[in-house]
């Protein structure tokens, strides 16, 4: 894949669906970071249809952290909830349409750190060749605390799944970081139908059937209290969302509909 040179223009999305505690206390550490280290970023934050009365307060918060820091850009709000996934590509098409040179987002819950996101951007600005970053939690020189065993254990035995049944090489395909040169999400944006569950392995299989250089990461990674993900009513979805990824390869032609 032949991609433009680099630049030091960064967007960052985080989607924010019913974040009002979290986003707060993780921006409380972010945006003092981001302020000092001297990289050129800017924050676009995208509320995925969250109830009016959420979605309102999380727009003045915005208009209150955009009063400090002039990299945060004014609240994206969606009409309706699209998923994790769905709120990242709607802020990386507003930073495309604005010629942005790399795209990145991270989880509003802070499970990554201020710092690490740091690195990871540094990291991907360095790199001889352009490259597509993932923070991940399952290489050598990780450190993760999962919070519960069962957690750790449901997390490998799910990147397994991802590995077995797409040939992706990432190890950890949902850690909640990732940067990459905006033209090669323009290049696989049309592939890309996933918006819940099965965005990330999605994304980083285009990337990687497109040619792309992917490389993980190894991230200080926190579990955070909270989460809108449910095992017991989201697990089965998710192993669904990845069989569909294998049956349907990226890259093939679309089917074309039967005469009547």
């Amino acid at each position: 894949m032949n991609v433009p040179s680099q630049s030091s223009s960064i967007c960052l999305v985080i989607p924010a669906w019913c974040e009002t505690v979290r986003l707060d206390a993780f921006v409380q550490r972010l945006f003092p970071a981001l302020a000092a280290s001297g990289l050129s970023v800017t924050v676009q934050i995208v509320d995925d249809g969250s109830p009016s009365q959420l979605a309102e307060a999380l727009a003045d918060r915005c208009e209150a952290w955009r009063a400090q820091y002039a990299f945060v850009n004014p609240l994206h709000r969606l009409p309706t909830n699209r998923g994790k996934g769905g709120a990242v590509y709607a802020g990386w098409d507003l930073a495309c349409a604005a010629d942005a040179c790399w795209l990145g987002f991270c989880d509003a819950d802070g499970s990554v750190e201020a710092d690490e996101l740091l690195r990871l951007c540094r990291e991907a600005l360095a790199a001889p060749a352009p490259v597509c970053l993932c923070a991940s939690r399952h290489v050598a020189g990780a450190d993760a605390r999962w919070g519960s065993p069962l957690r750790q254990a449901l997390s490998h035995l799910f990147a397994a799944w991802v590995r077995w049944h797409t040939r992706l090489t990432v190890r950890d395909s949902q850690c909640g970081a990732k940067i990459m040169p905006a033209a090669i999400y323009r290049a696989v944006r049309r592939e890309l139908k996933e918006e819940r569950f099965a965005f990330d392995p999605e994304l980083l299989l285009a990337c990687q059937k497109a040619g792309a250089t992917i490389r993980e990461m190894p991230v200080r990674w926190r579990w955070q209290p909270g989460s809108r993900l449910k095992l017991g009513r989201d697990g089965w979805a998710m192993l669904c969302a990845i069989r569909r990824l294998s049956r349907v390869p990226i890259g093939a032609p679309p089917a074309q509909p039967r005469a009547n």
